[in-house]
């Protein structure tokens, strides 16, 4: 027993033992010193224009470290009832000056709202006096004019003498269109002599495609009104003529300048049966069909309105075959859609519209001397439009 116990002594059983870490006084002198520092600091504001100043009026002093020290309490509040009082009246001006300054915000809140919904009220009503001058109807006088080219007049030309040379029909086509008030025209037969007679004596108008596509385009001119309409935008569209050769063609979009409502226009010249030509009816065909089908994709593609102007070298059967589907309508009159029933006065120029086109006071103008082709023109109203 005597050995049992003396080797107890010496070597008892084996326990496990979870060390325990030696901080107890580091960590309280680190929290001691956090508090410290967290006293120290409330102690020093920071002024608006972002410099510091000492919250007491004694200059700066130590902090307290531990609650042993004289006039304060153990949970460090001041045992002081003027310095207590003085706490309480700093942190009641802070409350006013920080309630002040919220308010100020909050006015200029208010305000930053008022201006914001009185742009928006104005801009407001300006979207809406735009949309109402873009969807208000609008009156133009819209022309096709088969003009005879200068080479037909001219030295070795195939018309007789009745007809003058060039310059002075020129300023009988000028005249014409001044005494119908015509805004827009569809030239044909407008060769490149009497383009340059044209732009030099009727400075009014603007045209497209003037020569800018060549000698063979520029006989299929679009002239307006400068004062009346601005263009937008200018394309072309490849007709074939006689035998089939291609030309191109114009096609425009034009703004009035007072409403901004806006309408493509057209012209187009399709080739004729002649002996120097020969027969063309198949290329005619094909160009109606090319012209009627892409007239058609844009109308429908945003509803804007189409006037298409032209010397078609047909009479009933180009009128059949537009108005066909009921998009376009004949400023001379007939049917839309349906049965063709064509108008009783038919000439071989044509003023044609889409829907949201409606027409009136249409003639046929003889031009005499001029050319060989009346002047085809009446009202051409863009009806009101959502």
């Amino acid at each position: 027993m005597r050995r049992w116990a003396v080797n107890h002594r010496k070597r008892p059983p084996r326990t496990r033992t979870v060390p325990v870490p030696r901080v107890g006084v580091r960590a309280s002198l680190a929290v001691a010193l956090l508090v410290a520092l967290l006293a120290w600091a409330t102690t020093w504001a920071v002024t608006d224009d972002g410099g510091s100043t000492s919250a007491t009026t004694g200059g700066s002093q130590s902090p307290p470290v531990g609650g042993d020290e004289p006039g304060t309490s153990d949970d460090g509040d001041s045992a002081s009832g003027s310095d207590k009082g003085s706490d309480d009246q700093s942190d009641g001006g802070s409350g006013s000056a920080g309630a002040g300054e919220g308010g100020a915000d909050d006015e200029k809140l208010e305000k930053s709202v008022r201006r914001f919904r009185a742009a928006q009220r104005k801009l407001a009503e300006r979207v809406s006096e735009q949309l109402a001058r873009r969807t208000a109807p609008v009156e133009l006088r819209v022309a096709s004019f088969n003009v005879l080219g200068d080479s037909h007049t001219g030295p070795g030309g195939n018309k007789p003498a009745f007809y003058p040379d060039a310059s002075a029909r020129m300023n009988m086509t000028i005249g014409l269109l001044r005494a119908n008030d015509i805004d827009v025209v569809g030239f044909q037969e407008f060769e490149a002599s009497q383009y340059g007679m044209f732009t030099s004596r009727a400075g009014e108008y603007s045209l497209y495609p003037g020569l800018s596509l060549g000698d063979k385009s520029v006989r299929f001119n679009i002239a307006w009104r400068s004062s009346a309409f601005q263009l937008v935008e200018a394309r072309s569209l490849s007709i074939p003529y006689a035998g089939g050769s291609r030309i191109e063609m114009p096609v425009v979009l034009l703004e009035s300048t007072t409403t901004k409502r806006r309408a493509w226009f057209a012209n187009f010249h399709n080739p004729a049966d002649t002996p120097s030509l020969g027969n063309n009816a198949r290329w005619r065909a094909e160009a109606a069909g090319i012209e009627i089908a892409y007239l058609t994709d844009l109308h429908q593609a945003d509803g804007t309105p189409v006037i298409v102007t032209g010397d078609f070298n047909e009479r009933e059967e180009i009128f059949c075959r537009f108005t066909a589907a009921g998009v376009f309508s004949a400023a001379a009159g007939g049917s839309s859609g349906g049965g063709c029933a064509p108008p009783s006065n038919m000439q071989v120029d044509w003023v044609f519209g889409s829907t949201g086109v409606a027409f009136d006071d249409y003639a046929a103008t003889p031009t005499g001397r001029a050319s060989d082709h009346n002047l085809v023109h009446a009202r051409a109203t863009l009806v009101a439009g959502e």
